[in-house]
């Protein structure tokens, strides 16, 4: 992956143009949004004062600034979306082409909700899946893809329903080089995914068990369920729970793994967009920095994990 430094010489060469016109445009956008919430607050200040004061041409003053806030609202939302489309075709692609040519990279796309489930991370199936800036390619010799994802629930009572989010962050997929007989779980110390519930209603967690490991550490920051407690104690070495750990200190304490098929899943929350633009600030040089750090930290997990080591083989 280009060093700072490389990746400096690009930015001045190839982005620092390209944003100029970009950045008027955001401007713009910005100036409408900005000018929908004035009228919206003029729409709360004449419907107070009709409220109060009960007067016909207030109520009139406030519909007409309401009408107004919408209709700048709205072309606000269309020409953002526009923008937001543009910038990622323009500028993201060209950061991602720049890391790595081989790269494929999708703004539309999102990892699948059958690979979401299918990693156990999150038992719950969510009541809204959404999920853009697909990428997918090869790191050495582990081949793997990733996506921003965000899951939720509809919780609802008696009086009202909101969402909640299960899952909002980076979601990693990555083929371990080993056909793994059972299932293996890495989920935070206190947030499994298995308990009494899960045991009684769902056959998730059919023939799961907590493995016991040798280190006092990892055992103070995870919990480990597995299927076949001796591949889970043969894929959790002494040295690759020590390379979790790290990588549970570079990215966070919500880092969750998994061990199903071949692949290797890991979760990492994010509350940040990964590869979105701004249109209230300046689109610069840090901004387009953090579209590098995100690939950073993919690659990170692939060297942290030393997944290009092949220490284990397919059989």
């Amino acid at each position: 992956m280009p060093g700072e430094k490389e990746f400096n010489t690009f930015y001045e060469k190839e982005l620092e143009s390209l944003l100029v016109p970009l950045e008027a445009e955001r401007k713009k956008i910005k100036k409408q949004g900005v000018t929908g919430f004035i009228f919206l607050g003029v729409a709360a200040v004449f419907f107070i004062f009709a409220v109060t004061e009960t007067g016909t041409p207030a109520v009139v003053a406030a519909v007409a600034a309401f009408v107004t806030a919408i209709v700048f609202f709205v072309l606000f939302g269309l020409r953002k979306n526009k923008f937001t489309r543009n910038f990622k075709g323009i500028i993201v692609n060209r950061v991602i082409q720049f890391i790595d040519p081989s790269l494929k990279y999708n703004p539309r796309l999102s990892i699948s909700k059958e690979d979401y489930m299918s990693s156990g991370l999150f038992v719950e199936r969510p009541d809204r899946y959404t999920g853009d800036d697909y990428i997918e390619g090869m790191h050495g010799k582990t081949v793997f893809c990733f996506s921003e994802l965000h899951t939720e629930r509809q919780v609802n009572t008696d009086k009202s329903s909101h969402w909640e989010t299960i899952f909002k962050g980076l979601f990693f997929i990555a083929d371990f080089n080993k056909h793994f007989s059972g299932r293996t779980y890495v989920w935070r110390e206190g947030r499994p995914q298995v308990n009494f519930l899960t045991r009684i209603f769902s056959s998730f967690a059919s023939g799961l068990e907590k493995v016991k490991l040798e280190s006092v550490e990892f055992e103070k920051r995870f919990t480990v369920y597995s299927s076949d407690q001796v591949e889970a104690r043969y894929i959790l070495t002494p040295s690759f729970m020590e390379r979790v750990v790290r990588l549970q200190d570079r990215m966070g304490e919500e880092v969750s793994l998994s061990f199903v098929n071949t692949n290797i899943y890991v979760a990492i929350p994010i509350r940040e967009a990964l590869f979105e633009p701004s249109v209230f600030s300046a689109n610069d040089f840090s901004r387009v920095e953090d579209f590098r750090t995100t690939l950073q930290i993919v690659y990170d997990i692939i060297d942290e994990l030393k997944l290009n080591q092949r220490l284990w083989t397919k059989e």
